[in-house]
């Protein structure tokens, strides 16, 4: 079992590790064996590298990984339900200004694609972005909150910097938007201690901006 000076140590140097190894990786990866498949593999590596081993091992297995659900707050539950009520701000963007457009057109087979990074890809940030993050530095407002939200903000450019995708709104809609939402949900995971609301707030903003994405990157 890892100590608490361990714990600590490995996730102030994985959020650089991670950034400045897909900020490497995500442009080599679309540059030499195409949009798609690099995009995909790219999304795995830091899934199944990063996201989810380091959560784990932090937490000491499974089982301890599913307090980041469950972590107690002292604020009340009118203040908690308004924080709740605003992790939902980018879902409603994100609807009309992409889905609303481009799921009439996108087909069925867009929307399972989007469905499954969005589930993937939601649960997994929020977990080591904000539940990890919030699990081991607790009441620690740099560590918990605004040091994930700098690196989460950052991880973003390196999907930027991959060849061929193209990005409705460009740079700043990608990267200023995520470093947005890293604000907004980190904020809430980090007053309510719990990232259930902001997983699922967080699915449903990565539907609606991947039905865009992957329809007018793969199937346009």
């Amino acid at each position: 079992m890892l100590n608490k000076n361990n714990k600590n140590y490995i996730l102030v140097s994985a959020a650089p590790i991670l950034c400045i190894t897909m900020l490497l990786f995500i442009p080599l990866l679309t540059n030499r064996i195409g949009k798609t498949a690099g995009f995909i593999i790219g999304f795995c590596i830091y899934w199944f590298v990063f996201c989810l081993p380091i959560s784990m091992y932090c937490s000491d297995g499974l089982s301890k990984l599913r307090e980041i659900y469950t972590l107690k707050s002292n604020i009340t539950t009118v203040s908690k339900n308004i924080f709740y009520f605003l992790s939902f701000v980018p879902c409603i963007a994100t609807f009309f200004a992409v889905f609303k457009e481009v799921a009439p057109i996108a087909g069925f087979q867009v929307l399972i694609i989007s469905l499954v990074f969005a589930l993937i890809n939601g649960t997994f940030e929020e977990m080591f972005w904000r539940g990890i993050y919030n699990k081991i530095f607790n009441n620690n407002i740099f560590l918990a909150y605004i040091f994930p939200t700098l690196f989460f903000g950052i991880w973003h450019i390196a999907l930027y910097m991959a060849h061929g995708i193209l990005y409705q709104g460009g740079f700043a809609s990608l990267v200023g938007g995520s470093i947005f939402m890293g604000l907004l949900w980190g904020w809430v995971a980090y007053k309510t201690k719990s990232i259930k609301v902001v997983t699922v707030a967080h699915i449903i903003t990565n539907f609606f901006a991947f039905t865009g994405l992957i329809y007018q990157n793969w199937f346009s």
